[in-house]
């Protein structure tokens, strides 16, 4: 029973990949961040959502929730030393 429970949770997250646009309930199972945690972030105007004329619901484009992830790329070694380089060069140091 319980593998058949985890392998439902599976095909949910499988058919939430087809989606478009999504509910905050949704956005929780696909980013792995609590509900609560979206509201925050949604306060805080740091995540994209939108919400219709009149509507109470907030609903996400997976488009921007993943242009939205991948927004603040963690420099490497190498691309940590060549940024270094260059600021140094440009300020003279």
């Amino acid at each position: 029973m319980e593998k058949l429970l985890l392998e439902l949770k599976e095909l949910k997250k499988s058919l939430l990949l087809q989606k478009e646009v999504l509910t905050i309930e949704e956005v929780s199972l696909y980013t792995g961040y609590t509900v609560d945690y979206l509201y925050k972030l949604i306060h805080l105007k740091e995540i994209p959502c939108h919400k219709p004329p009149k509507g109470r619901r907030l609903f996400f484009k997976k488009e921007e929730l993943i242009e939205w992830l991948t927004s603040e790329k963690q420099l490497n070694l190498q691309e940590s030393k060549q940024k270094v380089s260059k600021y140094i060069d440009k300020y003279d140091l």
